[in-house]
C-alpha cells in the first residue's frame, strides 16, 4: 500500500502525540544512554516489562558502565540475570562488554555495521540503540512492531516480500527528529493497544489509518499459529549432608542452561522411587535416608515443559567419587551461584522443609 507524504506525516505526529501523552514511566527512559538502552533492550527481549524493571534497576546500580560490567565475572552475571531466562542473552552482554573494551575502549559504536558484529546484538538491538540512544532513524522490529504493520497494511501471511513491505512502511513513517521516540510509540501501542488477540482499536491514535480496522480484520490477522509444545518428566533426589549444612548440586556445561546450577536428575518412568534409590547408591553413597517430596515444580522453555518432582534425602556417608561438575555446596554460599528461577524456588522449598526435619 502506497502512503503520500502528507499522511506519512499525519500518522508520526499522531502516534508521538499519543506517546508522549501516554507513554509509561519507565526506568531506562530516564536513562538514555548507550549503554542502558542497549541493556534495557536485550532484557526486553521475549520478557514482559513488569518483571525487567528491577532487574534493570538492580542490574544498573551493580553495573553502572561497560568497564565496571566487563570486570566482572561469568557466575557474578549469571546470578544476576536469575529469573530472565534466555541465559546466552547474558552471557553475550558479558562477551560484548569485553569486546567494546578492547575494540573501541568502552564506547558504544554509534554505526550498524559495527554494532552488528557485536555478540548479541542483532539487527533491533542495533536498530534500537541508533534510534534512541543517537538519534538516527533506523526503524526497530520487533513482533509488537511487526504486527503494528501488518494490520496497518492488512498484511495476512508472512514472507520476505511482506517483511520488505513493512520495513518499507516504517521507513517511510519513521520521524526523522524524534527516531526514537517513534520506535518507541510503536512498540508501546503493540503493547498496550494494538494486542495479539483483543486490539483496542478505540483506543488506536492510527486507527484511521489501518487498513485491517476498515475491513474489520484486525482480529484475524497476523494469522494464530499453534504452538506444539512438548513436555517431559524429571526426577530430583536432592541431597542434603546429614548436618544439613550443604546439598548436592552441578554447573550445567552446554546448552541454554550453561553455567547455571542444578540439582542431578533422572527421568520419571515406570517404578521411580526405585530407580532414584538406585540413582543415589551408584553415585552418592550407600548410606541415606528419604525424608519426603517437595511441590512439583514446571520449566517452561520455548518448545517444551519439563515437570520436576523433587524428593528430599540426607546422606549419612557421602564417601562414593562424585561426578567431576557435582558439589556439596553449603547452604550459606547458595545466593553466590546462580540458578534457574525454578531451581530458586525449589531451594526455597528444601530450606523451608528442613525446618520440620
Amino acid at each position: 500500500m502506497k502512503y503520500s507524504s502528507n499522511v506519512n506525516k499525519e500518522m508520526t505526529v499522531k502516534l508521538l502525540d499519543w506517546f508522549y501523552a501516554n507513554k509509561r514511566d519507565l526506568p531506562w527512559r530516564h536513562d538514555v544512554r548507550p549503554y542502558s538502552v542497549w541493556i534495557s533492550e536485550i532484557m526486553l527481549q521475549q520478557t514482559v516489562i513488569r518483571s525487567v524493571i528491577s532487574y534493570y534497576k538492580k542490574w544498573m546500580k551493580r553495573f553502572p558502565d561497560v568497564h565496571i560490567l566487563a570486570k566482572a565475572g561469568e557466575k557474578e552475571v549469571l546470578t544476576m540475570w536469575e529469573g530472565l531466562g534466555y541465559y546466552s542473552r547474558a552471557r553475550n552482554i558479558l562477551k560484548c562488554a569485553h569486546q567494546l573494551i578492547g575494540l573501541y575502549k568502552g564506547t558504544i559504536p554509534d554505526e550498524y555495521d559495527k554494532l552488528i558484529r557485536l555478540p548479541g546484538i542483532g539487527d533491533y538491538t542495533a536498530s534500537a540503540i541508533l534510534s534512541i540512544a543517537y538519534k538516527k532513524p533506523y526503524p526497530v522490529m520487533d513482533a509488537n512492531v511487526n504486527r503494528v504493520a501488518r494490520r496497518i497494511l492488512a498484511l495476512k501471511s508472512w514472507d520476505l516480500f511482506i517483511k520488505k513491505e513493512v520495513a518499507d512502511l516504517l521507513k517511510k513513517i519513521i520521524s526523522s527528529k524524534d527516531p526514537g521516540g517513534f520506535n518507541e510509540a510503536v512498540m508501546e501501542l503493540g503493547q498496550r493497544v494494538c494486542l495479539v488477540d483483543t486490539p483496542l482499536c478505540s483506543q488506536c491514535p492510527v486507527s484511521g489509518h489501518c487498513v485491517s480496522y476498515k475491513k474489520n480484520l484486525q482480529d484475524r490477522i497476523p494469522e494464530k499459529k499453534n504452538l506444539q509444545i512438548k513436555s517431559r518428566e524429571t526426577l530430583l533426589p536432592i541431597l542434603i549432608t546429614e548436618n544439613r549444612k550443604s546439598i548436592l548440586v552441578f554447573e550445567k556445561k552446554r546448552g541454554v542452561l550453561q553455567g547455571l546450577w542444578m540439582f542431578p536428575g533422572i527421568s520419571r518412568t515406570g517404578g521411580y522411587a526405585e530407580r532414584m534409590e538406585q540413582f543415589i547408591e551408584k553415585n552418592i553413597s550407600d548410606d541415606f535416608e528419604k525424608h519426603g517430596k517437595l511441590t512439583v515444580r514446571t520449566h517452561h522453555y520455548t518448545r517444551f515443559a519439563e515437570k520436576l518432582f523433587p524428593f528430599i534425602y540426607s546422606v549419612r556417608k557421602p564417601g562414593k567419587k562424585l561426578k567431576e561438575d557435582w558439589m556439596w555446596i553449603p547452604f550459606r554460599e547458595l545466593e553466590k551461584y546462580p540458578f534457574p528461577s525454578v531451581y530458586r524456588r525449589i531451594l526455597q522449598d528444601v530450606e523451608e522443609y528442613m525446618k520440620n526435619l
